[in-house]
Parts: C-alpha cells; structure tokens; sequence
C-alpha cells in the first residue's frame, strides 16, 4: 500500500510465493486489488528481483481484475452523470457521495496519463447520490421512476440502471447518537450546501474536501459501531486528509459532531500504516486537519481494521449461520458491543435509542402509505 500511495519507493524484501499470495488475498479482503497491483507495477519497475517469486498466474489473475475494477470505474463514472442529469432535469440539486467522488482524491494532478489514473483502480461499490430536498420529495421522486425497491431513514435504493444500484440520500450521513444526528442534518441542510463544488471530471456535483472529511469520518466510524470498517475506508479518509491542511473550521466541526476520538484513532492509523511512521507524515505535523494520533485507539481501530475486512464482511465474529436463533445473534451482538464500550461509550450507550428513534420513522411511514 505504501508503494502505491508513493511513501515508499520499493520492496525492502524479497517475498516468498506464499506471501504473494497471502498479500493477494489480503487485498481482496480488504477491496484493494486495483490499488495494491499499482504497488506491484510500482515494484517491478524499481527493483524487479525483489518481485521474482510473484508466481506468473497470480500475476495475471490481479492484472484481470485490475483491468474489470478499471472498466467499472468507466461505467460509474459515466452513469454519475447520468444521475445528476435526471436529478438536475427533474429540478433538484444533488451531488455524489463518497464512492466516485472520493476517487478524484486519488489521481496525482501532476499526471497527465489519463489511462493510468490511480481514481481508476479504487473498487467501486454502488453510486451514492444525495438528492437535496426533504426525504417526502426525493421518495416521490424515487417511486415515479418506478425502480425504488426500498427505503428507510438514511436513503432510498433504486435500480435505474440495469449495471449499476444507486442509494439515493435525503440525508448524506447519520448517526444514532441523536444529539449528534440532530447537528450533523442541520449542517448538512445548512452550511454543508456551501461546500458542494461542480467537478469538470465527473461531469456532476460532489463535496469539497472539508464535507469530504467529515462524511468519511462520521461513515467509517458508523461501520465500525456496526458492521466493520476496512483499509479501503480508511485509504479513502488518507486521500481526502492528504488534500487539505489544518484549519479552524476543520477543528471546530470534527469537536461539533463529536468525532475527536475517532479522528484521533485514524490519524494514528493513517500514520502507521500509509507513511509508514514516518517523522514527516502529515498526521504527526502541526498542519495534519486531523486531531493528534492516540496510539491506544489506533491500535484498537486497526485490529478492527484486520478481522473485519472491507465493511465487515470477513469478520468470524459477526458471521452467523442461516438459520442461527435470535438468541445467538444477540449474544453476538453483545459481545461486538462490549468490546467497542471501552472506547467508545457515548455512541454505544446511544444505540438502542438510536435504533428505537429510527425504527419508528420507518415504520410510521409505511403504516401511513401502505
């Protein structure tokens, strides 16, 4: 990962074949396929010795998909635009979230080879759009495409196009502390419309890096609490942290909505395992828009990080059998929960309300429309 993200020029040892393929699998874990083989090309280029035992048939088998992970990129790209067109016809503003939008904080701008931009090779999930208007209207909306097969509080899920789903957002992030949910739509509604900026790339609207920041924040950390956060999460907050330097507005919103010790565990992350600790990182300098590292919370984090795998997918301690009892998921539950307490207490203590407040929403909805 270092080699890709350029903090680190080459191997500093020869891997075995059996390490090319465990690092082939921890990549797909962790959805980093496209990114780690840019470090592979990378470490040929510098050293290729040092790249010998990468057995020819796993080479090939990254490069395809590599090659997909690019072609999808092409496709999201495209169909983004065609999103905010619809959007914009119909007289709404929206813009797109996370996913493509933080992929333009990957390219290196003193690149001009278009066909090998890192933004490319960042595995793509579905298109998050956020639609601003209230949740009735943008609904609505929805439901007149006639392709919404679901909705709750957070977003509307659509199959407009037959490639791609689409999450289409009334609100771009929530959280079930209700106290911080409450600051973070106010923000969002408010001074959030202040950081939408037109992206001449994508052809649409996304958020600046300071909404970047913040969303990615607050979406790791809702992962973490409840499904699994992965490296692709935290490479994505690397990304937009790198683009930006320390500022007051900054500061002042990361202690608003309550996420300095998240922050902090993710700078320590950032630190150790994208720079490679080193002395010059950003995340350990006066100018980092990050809080100082807290070691303690960072190891916590990645050790989360590692087990759970991209949103939690590869966690063995979060999987159940089909038919498992409502019992065993709740002792499951429970045992993830006990372990997040210890650092973070509020937003577990906050859970079960949260989960109440936003289960009545829904369900007072669909008892009113249906």
């Amino acid at each position: 990962m270092q080699i890709s993200v350029g903090t680190r020029q080459g191997l500093s040892f020869t891997p075995s074949a059996e390490e090319w393929s465990e690092a082939f699998d921890d990549a797909k874990r962790q959805a980093l396929v496209g990114v780690c083989f840019r470090g592979v090309q990378c470490a040929v280029k510098n050293d290729n010795s040092k790249v010998a035992n990468l057995l020819p048939k796993l080479k090939m088998q990254w490069l395809a998909i590599t090659a997909n992970i690019q072609r999808r990129n092409e496709v999201m790209n495209r169909r983004c635009a065609e999103l905010y067109g619809l959007i914009k016809a119909a007289g709404y503003e929206s813009c797109v979230l996370k996913g493509q939008a933080v992929a333009m904080y990957y390219d290196d701008k003193s690149n001009a080879d278009e066909t090998n931009r890192m933004s490319l090779l960042r595995q793509s999930g579905d298109i998050d759009m956020w639609m601003v208007g209230d949740a009735d209207k943008v609904i609505r909306w929805a439901r007149d495409t006639n392709t919404m097969y679901y909705y709750d509080y957070h977003h509307a899920d659509l199959s407009l196009f037959a490639d791609t789903e689409i999450e289409l957002h009334y609100r771009p992030s929530i959280s079930r502390n209700l106290w911080r949910n409450a600051r973070l739509q106010n923000w969002f509604r408010n001074e959030g419309l202040h950081h939408i900026i037109y992206n001449e790339q994508l052809k649409c609207c996304v958020p600046d890096n300071v909404f970047s920041l913040i969303l990615t924040l607050n979406h790791n950390l809702w992962h973490l609490l409840y499904e699994g956060v992965g490296l692709r999460q935290m490479m994505d907050l690397y990304y937009v942290a790198r683009s930006m330097q320390s500022s007051e507005e900054v500061f002042c919103l990361i202690s608003r909505f309550q996420l300095e010790s998240f922050a902090s565990a993710s700078a320590w992350v950032l630190w150790y395992l994208f720079d490679g600790s080193a002395d010059n990182s950003l995340f350990v300098s006066e100018q980092s828009p990050l809080p100082a590292p807290n070691e303690r919370l960072g190891r916590f984090l990645l050790n989360e990080i590692m087990k759970a795998g991209n949103f939690g997918h590869h966690d063995d301690r979060l999987k159940s059998e089909r038919y498992a009892s409502s019992t065993r998921l709740m002792i499951q539950w429970l045992r993830h929960t006990m372990r997040l307490v210890k650092y973070f207490p509020v937003e577990v203590a906050w859970t079960p309300i949260g989960i109440l407040r936003i289960s009545m929403w829904r369900r007072w909805r669909y008892m009113n429309e249906f």
